[in-house]
């Protein structure tokens, strides 16, 4: 992807960022409660830990809409690969490796404060696809977003491919 393009998507993928913006009553995915070693005392939340919940989110997101756990796309048990053909549409083994990733954070939250977070998905070619959470503090604003533009790999190849039809969406 050529740099100018980057802009672009990045533009698509954070233009309808809103401070303002409050929960609207989408799926929740996640819903917990900041613990100490989550945040500073002066509400910065440690954004490796951001991250790691957010996508925690993402998996839930992954196995509602698609029937599978999103470590049985990459995992070679025989268990994972008979998880993946039973579907009505048989899954290779694959992944979804992060490109780049942006954090947003809106506003401080502290230890014992609640969140929740919801997914939606943003196409952006027929070989990358947005993924956002949106994380919303207990007066139901928005506090953070996490943004990943994925693309796919059929492994053990790491052939890319186009994102396909399955993978789950909501935007």
């Amino acid at each position: 992807m050529d740099p100018l393009n980057i802009l672009n998507v990045f533009d698509l993928l954070t233009g309808d960022i809103d401070l303002h913006r409050t929960y609207s009553g989408d799926e929740v995915q996640v819903e917990r409660r900041w613990s100490y070693g989550d945040v500073e005392n002066n509400g910065v939340y440690y954004h490796p830990q951001l991250t790691h919940y957010a996508h925690q989110a993402f998996e839930e997101f992954f196995y509602k809409r698609v029937g599978l756990l999103y470590v049985d796309l990459s995992r070679t048990t025989q268990d994972s690969q008979a998880k993946r053909s039973q579907l009505s549409t048989p899954i290779p083994l694959m992944t979804f490796p992060v490109e780049w990733l942006h954090q947003y954070m809106a506003r401080p939250m502290f230890a014992g404060d609640m969140y929740r977070i919801t997914i939606d998905t943003k196409d952006i070619d027929m070989k990358r696809i947005g993924v956002r959470a949106w994380v919303y503090d207990e007066s139901d604003t928005l506090a953070a977003t996490v943004i990943w533009l994925r693309w796919a790999l059929e492994l053990p190849a790491r052939k890319p491919v186009p994102i396909p039809t399955w993978f789950p969406k909501r935007s």
